[in-house]
């Protein structure tokens, strides 16, 4: 992932109750299934047997983090309300108000983003979207494994027991990717869900094309694009279960 500016979004908080763009954005995604490219985005959570229960509070909004790079902060997507994590939210907001929590730096490793990540207490969900700067910086797997370790650890510190997504890395093979295997070692460790985007990422229509006036500059060919980061958002909402 080559360098880019600063696109991180320091201390962004919001609070979402009446999630208004998914009509412009339904109507999207009833054109793409009707050609067979994607499934919804926002499935009924309530019915959902994933792998991370989250409990819903009664009493004020959802709190949700979101860590990542470029791809939490959704480079390449058409508008910035399309990357994964508006989508995610949006979708998490159909049954209630949720506050989310986010800090995204693209081009960066694991290491810098976790030493930029302000963690909130009383969380009720937190997503972790890192080690792909790593794998093409070649972050050695010694330093990656502590500084993942390390960020995991202080968010539950902050919030103990609160439910964890590890995002795998987009492009790396599982099987055979250090990082990878590191994430999820260190997610199972922590009582997390690994989910891995390499599957999504071999789809080339959920990539690319290069060229094109894109949020966050010219798009590549290795970064989603609208379609790839709405395959991530419903692969991820699939492994939440809201209670």
């Amino acid at each position: 992932m080559p360098p880019r500016p600063d696109l991180s979004r320091t201390g962004a908080t919001r609070t979402r109750r009446f999630p208004f763009r998914l009509l412009v954005i339904g109507l999207a995604a009833l054109v793409l299934t009707s050609l067979g490219i994607f499934a919804a985005v926002n499935p009924d959570l309530s019915e959902t047997d994933g792998d991370v229960q989250v409990t819903r509070p009664t009493d004020r909004p959802l709190r949700v983090l979101f860590v990542g790079d470029s791809i939490s902060y959704g480079l390449n997507a058409e508008l910035q309300d399309l990357g994964f994590r508006p989508l995610m939210v949006d979708a998490l907001a159909e049954g209630g108000p949720v506050q989310e929590f986010h800090k995204n730096r693209a081009g960066a490793t694991t290491r810098t983003v976790s030493r930029l990540v302000d963690v909130p207490e009383n969380l009720d969900l937190a997503v972790v979207e890192l080690g792909t700067n790593d794998v093409l910086d070649q972050t050695a797997p010694d330093e990656f494994a502590l500084s993942y370790r390390s960020l995991l650890d202080r968010v539950h510190t902050e919030s103990p027991g609160v439910p964890l997504v590890c995002v795998g890395t987009w492009g790396s093979a599982d099987e055979t990717d250090a990082y990878n295997d590191i994430i999820d070692h260190e997610c199972a460790r922590e009582g997390g869900a690994f989910v891995s985007l390499y599957d999504l990422y071999l789809i080339e229509a959920n990539r690319g094309p290069a060229g094109r006036d894109v949020f966050g500059g010219t798009s590549d060919r290795f970064h989603p694009n609208d379609a790839g980061y709405r395959a991530i958002a419903e692969h991820l909402l699939g492994r939440i279960s809201i209670r």
